[in-house]
C-alpha cells in the first residue's frame, strides 16, 4: 500500500483534533440562552448584593426587554468604581452576549475582584475564554466556579472541554461521565466522552458506547464519524469508509472527511473509488491548489486515463486562475504524462513544450520528454532530456535511471553502471543494486 505514510498523516491529524463546536453551549440553543440569561439574577447567598438605586437599574433593563445594545448603555451610564459586583456581572454578561469577549472579560474580572467569592463569575468568565479558545485560563475559573457552586451537568462538560483541548485526556475522561450523569442526552459530552476515550486509546470502550448513541440518533453525522475514527486507529479501513459513506448521505462530509476517504481507497487499491470523494473535496473550495496537485500525482499513478483526464479537468476548472506559475506547470506536465498515455502525442508535446519554455529545469516535464522519445525510439534526444533532468535534484534519480535505459539499449554497459551507481549514492535501491551486479557481468 504505497501511499500509506500520506493517509495515516492525515488519520492522524483527523482522529486527534480536539476542538469541535458546542451545539448544545451556544448561542443558537434557545435553551442555552434561557441559562445563560438566568445567571443575570442574583443569588444573596453567593453572589454581591445590590443597592436600591442599583436595584432600580435592573430593573430599567428589563423594561428595555434586556434588550443588549440597550443594556449594555445603561449599565455602563450607571457603573462606577463603587457599583456593586453584582452590576459589572451583568455588563459582562451583555457584553459577552453580544460579541464583544475582550470587554466582557475585563468586565467579569473586575466582579471578581470587588467580590471573591463570586461563584457564577467565575464560571461566565470561562465560558468567555473558551469563546476565545483560551482553555488555559477558562480552566482554571471553572473550576474555581465548581469549587464555590458545586458541579451541574453544563459545568463539568466545560472544565472536560478545556481538559480535552489541553490535552489532558484523563481529566477529561473523568470530567465528561460526570457532565453525562447530570446531562445523559449531551450531544457536546458524548463527542468529548468519545474523543477523550480515542486519545487515550481505548477504541474498544469507543465502539461499545458508539453503538448505543448511533442506535439512539442514527441520523447523527458526527457519532459516524467518531466511530468511523475508532476503526481507523485500529486500521480497519474498510469500517471506516463504509462509515464515511453514511456521513455523506447525511450531509455532514467536509472537504477533509472526502479527501480522507480517498486516500482510503486508494490504499484500499480502488482509485476508481477514490476519485468521487476527492472531487466532491475540490468542489467544496476548501482544498488549497497544492493539496490538489498533490491528488492529481497520487491518482496519476493509478486511475485509468480517461479518468485521470476527467479530475485533472476539474482541477483546471476549479483553480485555472488562482494556480502559481509553480503549480500551472506541474499541471500542464499532469495532462501531458495523461494525453501521452491516451496516445495523443500532438497534444502531449504541445503542452509539454509550453512547460519547458518556461521552466527550461522543470524535472517533470523533462523526464516525460525523455520517455516519449524513448517510445518514439529516438534515443539521442530521449537522452539528451534525461541528461537535463538529471540537472534537477529533486528528479535526479529518476533521470539517471532513464539515461542508463538508453545506455543498456545502445550497449554502452560501462556508461551505465555509472549512472545507477551516482543513482545509488544518492538513494539506494535495492533493485538498481541488483541491475549494477547483472550488467558487471556482461562488461566482465
Amino acid at each position: 500500500m504505497k501511499y500509506i505514510s500520506l493517509l495515516l498523516i492525515v488519520i492522524t491529524q483527523f482522529v486527534y483534533s480536539q476542538s469541535y463546536p458546542l451545539s448544545d453551549n451556544n448561542w443558537d440553543n434557545p435553551d442555552f440562552v434561557d441559562r445563560f440569561m438566568g445567571s443575570y439574577g442574583v443569588d444573596t447567598e453567593k453572589s454581591p448584593s445590590l443597592s436600591r438605586d442599583e436595584a432600580d437599574v435592573f430593573r430599567r433593563v428589563a423594561d428595555v426587554g434586556y434588550k443588549t445594545s440597550s443594556a449594555i448603555e445603561i449599565l455602563r451610564n450607571a457603573i462606577d468604581s463603587d457599583s456593586s459586583a453584582a452590576m459589572d456581572f451583568a455588563l459582562a454578561n451583555f457584553l459577552l452576549q453580544s460579541g464583544d469577549v475582550t470587554n466582557a472579560i475585563e468586565s467579569f474580572t473586575t466582579a471578581i475582584k470587588k467580590f471573591p467569592n463570586f461563584g457564577r463569575a467565575y464560571k461566565n468568565i470561562g465560558l468567555a475564554y473558551i469563546q476565545n479558545r483560551d482553555y488555559k485560563n477558562a480552566l482554571p475559573n471553572l473550576t474555581k466556579s465548581l469549587e464555590i457552586l458545586g458541579g451541574d451537568g453544563g459545568l463539568f462538560g466545560l472544565i472536560g472541554y478545556c481538559h480535552l483541548n489541553n490535552e489532558n485526556y484523563g481529566p477529561a475522561l473523568d470530567a465528561y461521565k460526570l457532565a453525562l450523569v447530570f446531562e445523559p442526552n449531551s450531544r457536546d459530552w458524548r463527542l468529548g466522552q468519545l474523543k477523550a476515550l480515542q486519545n487515550l486509546g481505548k477504541y474498544s470502550e469507543v465502539e461499545n458506547i458508539i453503538y448505543n448513541y448511533i442506535e439512539e440518533e442514527p441520523n447523527e453525522p458526527e457519532f459516524w464519524l467518531q466511530q468511523a475514527n475508532a476503526f481507523i486507529a485500529q486500521k480497519e479501513y474498510l469500517d471506516a469508509a463504509a462509515n464515511f459513506e453514511v456521513v455523506k448521505m447525511l450531509g455532514g462530509a467536509d472537504s477533509d472527511m472526502y479527501t480522507l476517504l480517498g486516500d482510503i481507497y486508494v490504499n484500499l487499491d480502488a482509485p476508481i473509488l477514490a476519485l468521487e470523494p476527492y472531487t466532491r473535496a475540490l468542489s467544496t473550495g476548501e482544498v488549497e491548489p497544492e493539496d490538489a496537485l498533490k491528488l492529481a500525482k497520487i491518482l496519476s499513478r493509478r486511475l485509468p486515463a480517461n479518468e485521470l483526464g476527467i479530475f485533472l479537468t476539474k482541477i483546471s476548472e476549479t483553480y485555472d486562475d488562482t494556480l502559481s506559475q509553480e503549480s500551472s506547470l506541474t499541471l500542464l506536465t499532469l495532462k501531458a504524462a495523461n494525453a501521452l498515455s491516451m496516445n495523443d502525442k500532438e497534444r502531449a508535446m504541445k503542452l509539454l513544450s509550453e512547460v519547458v519554455s518556461k521552466d527550461p529545469l522543470n524535472g517533470s516535464a523533462l523526464l516525460t520528454l525523455g520517455s516519449y522519445y524513448i517510445q518514439e525510439n529516438e534515443l539521442e534526444k530521449a537522452l539528451d532530456y534525461y541528461d537535463r533532468a538529471s540537472k534537477v535534484e529533486a528528479v535526479k534519480v529518476d533521470a539517471l535511471l532513464g539515461a542508463t535505459r538508453i545506455l543498456v539499449k545502445r550497449g554502452k554497459y560501462l556508461l551505465a553502471i555509472n549512472r545507477l551507481k551516482e543513482a545509488q549514492s544518492i538513494k539506494e535501491q535495492y533493485f538498481v543494486a541488483e541491475y549494477i551486479s547483472t550488467l558487471e557481468k556482461f562488461v566482465n
